[in-house]
């Protein structure tokens, strides 16, 4: 089916996401600008009935853009990721707050967009997509601390600082699970069976993941005083 779309906005990515649409050949047929029904300002794509929206904001915004939509007949999907420039090429990654029906238009440009037909990640309903990108970028950036620059000489790897970063980051997502289970699912672990339907969700099951892993806020810094001293005790005196 023929797809029309118009690109909302200004921000850096939304050129690499219309040279991708390009590529796969959904770039024939674009909708006139006097036909939008949407406020000057969103960043996004526009097709028939159906908003994509591409703003990297808060979720305060897109509940606001939801709100107006909904008033309007027009359906709101949310996406979220980081995407680079390679992307035009390649693909970007995709991760989708309330996704839309198989083979309609929004769900041809989503396949367009992403690496292969299918390969984006439907997190659950509105939100669950920068819910979902905050945890995947808190844990990349966690992967990525650790790694010092290579240097010539050997030193001694600095431990403590790591574990204390770690644990930092680990109270950070059990705060952030904690408010999603809370303001989206609104229901907190453990659920009883079957599961509850507004927890049947991806977002929902990384939450429950990260509230059940780590379940209650601890002294990180005081534990890590506690291995230092057992560490130094069972150091071989010289």
């Amino acid at each position: 089916m023929p797809v029309s779309y118009r690109m909302r906005g200004l921000a850096p990515h939304l050129p690499w996401f219309l040279r991708r649409l390009e590529v796969q050949g959904l770039a024939a047929a674009r909708c006139d600008d006097a036909a939008s029904r949407l406020p000057a300002g969103w960043t996004g794509l526009e097709l028939d009935g159906c908003w994509l929206d591409l703003a990297q904001d808060g979720d305060h915004p897109l509940a606001a853009r939801a709100e107006y939509c909904r008033h309007a007949g027009i359906e709101c999907i949310e996406l979220a990721g980081n995407w680079p420039a390679p992307g035009a090429e390649h693909g970007f990654m995709l991760l989708v707050g309330q996704a839309p029906l198989p083979d309609s238009a929004a769900w041809q440009v989503l396949d367009a967009l992403a690496p292969q037909p299918g390969c984006w990640l439907h997190c659950g309903p509105l939100h669950s997509a920068r819910f979902c990108q905050r945890v995947f970028d808190a844990l990349l950036h966690a992967g990525r601390s650790g790694l010092d620059l290579p240097e010539t000489q050997p030193r001694a790897l600095q431990w403590e600082r790591l574990l204390s970063e770690q644990w930092q980051l680990a109270d950070k997502l059990r705060q952030l699970a904690a408010a999603y289970l809370a303001e989206r699912v609104g229901l907190a672990p453990p659920y009883p069976s079957p599961l509850p339907a507004a927890a049947q969700h991806y977002a929902a099951a990384l939450a429950r993941g990260i509230a059940l892993t780590l379940p209650q806020q601890q002294d990180w810094e005081g534990l890590l005083k506690q291995l230092s001293e057992l560490l130094r005790a069972e150091r071989p005196q010289p």
